[in-house]
């Protein structure tokens, strides 16, 4: 180990910050932790900067410099919210839910939104503030009013920037992707192809979650449409008591629409969304699904994708039971009306009947 040291200290900070530079997050975090020389130089927020923009290219673009590097060691925290993704996992479970404020607004958030085909990202985009606030004008009076309807309402977001479906090819910096894959294989294409990443950022403390399961979770075809695809991301999201919501869970669903050119294999997006719901299969309101979000940064995180899926097919499970034991429950009820109906006939033709 001090010859390990000697070595190290044979070499000026210059090369040492170029040999740090080349690594990924887990390895540069390490690192730092072996001796004070690596640990000053991995401070360096341009290293952790670097990485940002590497591994999600929408916090290089112009209009998320002021959201990340206004927090303290703002990207190097990012990168450690961020990168692990939010995990369902009681075995390791160690979620803190901290006081909420008595009122979350759409604009304490931002979101960093990158779309990957076979690692090379296709799009991307930042969010300053969540769209389902719209322009509520300069009368108080009314934005109490559309807020309050914004909050009960249904929740979810449609990021307008991510649509291209009337973007030619080469417009605004946007390419047509051509598939590899086999024409008759397409959503397995899709599956092993396409990456998703959905980072919420809460501007005011600084906190980071990804909000994606990376990989899509499920790739079904329209078949009523012309090569239309639905995929869907996501992550489970443990919730507090208090919102009353069915075994304290909640699913953030993201999802991806678009549309394969079947003879050439051209792929263009059609809209991303994403929307808060239950173990019922109900929407969550926008008032419930901020609260939501905001503990999700909370969460315990996981560099294991098989345990994101894992979480995921759980919550299906409970809600494919909670379906099944309320068709049941509808099914009784319609036999015992059907039941009280022919007594009442039986009743009623005993009495106007002669004997």
């Amino acid at each position: 180990m001090e010859h390990l040291q000697c070595d190290l200290k044979c070499l000026t900070r210059d090369i040492l910050a170029d040999i740090m530079a080349r690594l990924d997050g887990s390895t540069l975090a390490s690192a730092a932790c072996t001796c004070s020389d690596l640990r000053g130089i991995a401070r360096n927020q341009r290293l952790w900067k670097q990485l940002c923009n590497s591994t999600w290219p929408s916090t290089a673009l112009d209009e998320a410099q002021h959201l990340i590097s206004s927090s303290t060691d703002g990207f190097r925290r990012f990168y450690a919210d961020s990168y692990p993704l939010i995990s369902n996992d009681h075995k390791h479970a160690n979620n803190y839910f901290p006081m909420q404020p008595t009122l979350i607004s759409p604009s304490n958030f931002a979101l960093f939104i990158d779309v990957y085909y076979r690692e090379k990202c296709i799009t991307s985009s930042v969010l300053d503030g969540i769209p389902m606030e719209t322009d509520f004008g300069q009368d108080d009076d009314t934005t109490t009013g559309l807020m309050s309807w914004v909050l009960n309402c249904p929740f979810k977001v449609v990021p307008s920037d991510i649509n291209d479906e009337d973007i030619e090819d080469g417009d605004d910096g946007h390419d047509f992707v051509s598939l590899v894959g086999k024409a008759d294989d397409r959503c397995n294409e899709l599956k092993e192809g396409i990456r998703l990443s959905w980072v919420l950022l809460d501007k005011k403390r600084g906190k980071a979650g990804n909000l994606s399961s990376w990989k899509p979770l499920s790739v079904k075809k329209i078949w009523a449409s012309n090569g239309d695809y639905i995929l869907h991301f996501g992550c489970i999201i443990p919730v507090q008591e208090s919102l009353q919501l069915p075994h304290n869970l909640a699913k953030c669903l993201i999802v991806a629409r678009c549309n394969i050119e079947e003879k050439q294999g051209y792929l263009r997006w059609k809209e991303v969304s994403m929307h808060i719901e239950d173990t019922s299969g109900a929407y969550v309101n926008g008032g419930k699904s901020l609260i939501i979000l905001n503990q999700a940064l909370y969460c315990s995180r996981s560099n294991n994708r098989h345990a994101v899926e894992k979480g995921y097919i759980q919550f299906e499970g409970r809600k494919q039971e909670i379906i099944r034991k309320k068709k049941l429950e509808e099914t009784l009820a319609d036999w015992l009306c059907i039941s009280f109906e022919v007594v009442i006939l039986l009743i009623l033709g005993y009495r106007i009947l002669p004997i």
